[in-house]
């Protein structure tokens, strides 16, 4: 973190006369030859100066006339543009060189990559924006510019250079961006901030070096205590801060060291202020934040971004002692029941046995606070855990604290009217950059300032994960910077399990399949891998909402027909796969043909919303109406002699007319004849609801019963549920009970019987014994209690 000392430029130029200077370096007025910071002469050059030498670039006319934007072909015209050749090496320019600039790349440039240029851009100290205000210093324009932006840069008359221009700037631009006042500024903040890193990095150290003398204090009066006792306990061992982990030894001590969300955690203690304050009023009144009422609160958000310490540092901060339950807990119904309800309304024993000199916190003393972390990952091994987790919610006399990365999910919404909702973002790259420089400064390692937003992107602002990082290359490089940290984030970047909705939405309307995206085939496969069984069903879903980037109509039917043509091919790879030879090599293949090949004929802008696959409700659909075919075919196996598909083409419509035609033309007049019917094929009346349902069209059940009256359907079901009728064949079935599954049996395999233990008689429940249960057999019906109760009073009253 050390200040490099300024370099003179290689060859001072006169300036020459000025073509187009940017706004904002029209702002910054010189300031002499005199710095006012060091009082002594400086170099006297200025980017203004330099702006002014280089060309200006050529800017492209607007595509219409009318003004209207033909986005498609805008699309196009960037994919047809060739890729950068990267065969020009940009020159190593002087520090901080373009301090003081905000610059904007916009469209392809011939021979540099993008991302690359704008990396080298902040890595000189530029501030790299991706849209143009009066706040722009200049932009470098490529092939296939936005026309927006060329709108702007010739509505605000900003400084437009290509890709030599650029190259010249880093070249000829001094170190630290000259004397102008936005260079000056700059340069200030960032000495300014270096000095805060290493006082803040002073005052961590003294206070780390007091906690250890605590501890040493704690460690020998106990040593002491135990030589003069009879009983010898194991010396509790101190871990050195030396051997501690980073995310351990650099976990925020206070609340003013926690990386972003500090409205929540404000939030968070105000609640747990305020709770037994609330608990008096029986969280009858909501309070000026609208918290009053509820008895636990809910932290939710993405891992590692410090909501278990927020939840702890406060609590602590405020004198509560923690009582914490996570996943590695068994948290089921019976269990919280048994363990957790007992305490809610307990006093902390650590209270009573708190030192006078201790802090002292008199409204909070002796007092629990339970913190549930990783809420959301309770699972069927914690059955009910969820519902009795909400309801000690509504009776708790002691704060909870719920912790969960997704809210989202359908088990968290009974927490959604019983708990205060707390959700928690990831840090930004300005909210972690100072914590991440003091700890390189104390741990003597070299972190350059504009490689930290390329950390935090590999990692998803996973702040856990870049101290870890940061850990892990100490041990071998004292430097992260820009020629090691493409290398480092490449290998730490963290791998997210992608959900079937944005899977769809990268493979399909993302730049995935631009020729400049730079993504592999294995990148794109990577997507496949993500959910194999729903990107396939996802695609062939959503494929059609997209509007490819070509020119034709007839091209866009063609590259459908290549996408059908690939998912019905894909189809039969399955079939291999899922069949009882398993040939689970294929799955790359099948990730190309049902996922990769349709989304690359169809890529594009997304028309629609993505829907949900339809294919497992028509899945399930169609195993319901084999079902019910299969049953009718088996009741009228007596009457008929065919397959079950002759029976649903040849059998189904016509048995559909006639027990549906005399209700509808004749009424209840009609149903002697239906009844008829039905018990001839030894229908019942399930089937006869089962026949309806099997049409298709107009013919569906829906639309056949709306022309039977009402009055009619009621006649027809008591004058069939007042006969007897034949039943040839009836199979009972084991179904289960009310009580659910069967239980599981234990296995006695392995033990050894006592003999001398007499046998128990066992009684029999008559599983096996062939006896039925009554409530399981849909032939007996019982009578329904009102009914009796209804016999009597009318015995009464005669």
């Amino acid at each position: 973190m050390e200040i490099e000392p300024e370099a003179k430029p290689a060859k001072a130029r006169k300036p020459a006369v000025k073509k187009a200077v940017s706004p904002a370096a029209n702002s910054g007025a010189k300031s002499g030859n005199v710095s006012k910071e060091s009082g002594t002469k400086a170099n006297g050059v200025h980017a203004d100066d330099i702006l002014s030498t280089i060309p200006d670039a050529e800017l492209p006319d607007a595509p219409e006339a009318d003004g209207k934007l033909n986005y498609f072909a805008l699309k196009s015209r960037q994919q047809n543009v060739a890729a950068p050749t990267g065969s020009v090496e940009l020159p190593e320019a002087a520090p901080n060189c373009l301090s003081g600039l905000t610059i904007v790349f916009t469209g392809v440039l011939p021979n540099l990559d993008r991302d690359a240029s704008e990396t080298v851009a902040k890595q000189y100290g530029a501030r790299v924006t991706k849209s143009i205000s009066k706040k722009t210093s200049l932009v470098v324009i490529g092939e296939e510019a936005g026309p927006s932006k060329v709108k702007k840069i010739k509505d605000l008359g900003i400084k437009a250079i290509d890709e030599s221009g650029f190259i010249e700037l880093l070249t000829r631009m001094p170190a630290d961006g000259g004397d102008s006042e936005t260079a000056q500024a700059a340069k200030r903040k960032r000495e300014e901030e270096e000095q805060a890193i290493k006082e803040q990095a002073l005052a961590e150290e003294k206070a780390e070096r007091e906690r250890e003398a605590k501890r040493r204090k704690v460690a020998e009066q106990q040593a002491k205590l135990s030589r003069e006792s009879t009983q010898k306990p194991q010396p509790k061992r101190v871990i050195p801060s030396s051997e501690k982990l980073w995310t351990v030894k650099y976990a925020p001590d206070n609340l003013s060291q926690i990386c972003g969300n500090k409205t929540q955690v404000n939030k968070l203690r105000n609640w747990l202020l305020k709770w037994f304050d609330n608990a008096k009023k029986d969280f009858k009144v909501p309070g000026s934040d609208g918290s009053g009422v509820f008895r636990a609160a809910l932290i939710s958000g993405p891992p590692g971004i410090g909501k278990t310490t927020a939840a702890h540092l406060v609590a602590k901060d405020l004198g509560f002692d923690i009582l914490e339950k996570n996943a590695s807990d068994v948290r089921s119904k019976s269990l919280l029941n048994s363990d957790i309800k007992s305490v809610l309304n307990n006093t902390s024993v650590v209270g009573f046995f708190k030192h006078k000199g201790d802090k002292e916190h008199s409204v909070n003393e002796r007092r629990f606070c339970l913190i549930m972390d990783e809420v959301d990952g309770m699972s069927s091994g914690d059955h009910g855990g969820a519902g009795a987790l909400s309801a000690f919610c509504r009776i708790t006399k002691m704060p909870m604290i719920l912790i969960c990365n997704d809210r989202s999910l359908p088990k968290m919404r009974t927490f959604d009217k019983v708990t205060l909702g707390l959700p928690f973002k990831r840090p930004s790259e300005v909210e972690m950059r100072a914590r991440l420089l003091t700890i390189a400064h104390r741990e003597q390692l070299k972190l350059e300032p504009s490689v930290i937003g390329k950390l935090v992107q590999a990692t998803g602002n996973d702040i856990r994960q870049i101290i870890n990082l940061m850990s892990t290359v100490s041990k071998t490089q004292k430097v992260i910077g820009h020629e090691n940290s493409k290398e480092i984030a490449e290998s730490w970047k963290k791998h997210v399990m992608l959900k079937p909705f944005d899977i769809t939405a990268s493979l399909l309307g993302g730049p995935i399949f631009n020729p400049n995206s730079g993504s592999t085939l294995n990148g794109k496969l990577d997507l496949y891998f993500n959910d194999i069984d729903f990107a396939p069903l996802m695609i062939q879903e959503n494929y059609l909402v997209t509007r490819p980037h070509v020119l034709s109509q007839q091209e866009h039917l063609q590259r459908v027909a290549n996408a059908a043509d690939a998912i019905s091919e894909s189809d039969r790879i399955n079939s291999l796969i899922r069949s009882s030879e398993q040939q689970w090599s294929l799955l790359p293949f099948h990730g190309v043909m049902s996922t990769v090949k349709p989304a690359m004929e169809t890529n594009g802008s997304l028309v629609g919303r993505i829907n949900f696959t339809s294919w497992l409700g028509n899945f399930s659909k169609t195993n319901k109406n084999m079902r019910l075919l299969q049953e009718l075919q088996y009741h009228a196996r007596l009457r008929t002699s065919t397959s079950k598909s002759d029976f649903r083409l040849d059998y189904v419509p016509v048995l559909r007319d006639a027990l549906t035609k005399p209700l509808l033309s004749e009424g209840e007049g009609g149903i002697p004849e239906v009844i008829d019917t039905m018990d001839q094929y030894y229908f019942t009346k399930d089937d006869w609801d089962s026949v309806l349902e099997l049409g298709v069209g107009n013919k569906t059940g829906a639309e056949v019963l709306k022309g039977i009256p009402t009055k009619v359907k009621s006649a027809f079901t008591r004058k069939y549920n007042g006969m007897s009728h034949p039943m040839a064949i009836y199979k009972t079935g084991n179904s289960v009970g009310n009580g659910g599954a069967s239980k599981q049996k234990v296995d006695y395999e392995d033990v050894v019987e006592d003999d001398t233990v007499k046998d128990e008689e066992v009684e029999d429940t008559g599983e096996d014994s062939g006896e039925i249960d009554p409530k399981k057999d849909k032939l007996i019906k019982k009578l329904p209690a009102g009914k009796k109760t209804a016999k009597k009073a009318k015995k009464k009253a005669t």
